[in-house]
């Protein structure tokens, strides 16, 4: 039987356009890796792509997300699909910190 452990956070970095990434520090061989990240208001991550898939879950404040050709504004509760190797980003477009958590794994390219 495999017991809960509390998870901590690797020291934030970040990145030029301010976003902050905390990824997360497990204890234990997970089959993804998690992390919790923030953009200021009125900033754009740097555009993503790569192998693995991920999905976002908005904690807090609003923003837009674009990926691939697809636009899609985002507030809280808002979950975000990508499929691997489709270029993403997203804007803050409110006036408070746009909070989200992220998940990624090895999955299908499309």
């Amino acid at each position: 039987m495999t017991r809960p452990a509390r998870v901590e956070y690797r020291t934030p970095e970040r990145s030029e356009s301010g976003m902050v990434v905390e990824e997360a520090a497990a204890p234990v061989d997970w089959p993804f890796t998690a992390a919790r990240f923030e953009v200021p208001p009125g900033a754009t991550t740097e555009l993503d792509v790569h192998d693995v898939v991920e999905l976002w879950m908005v904690r807090t404040g609003t923003g837009t997300v674009t990926s691939g050709e697809t636009t899609m504004d985002v507030a809280p509760g808002s979950m975000v699909y990508f499929a691997s190797r489709v270029p993403h980003r997203v804007t803050n477009t409110g006036d408070e910190q746009l909070r989200l958590f992220s998940v990624w794994w090895q999955g299908s390219p499309s």
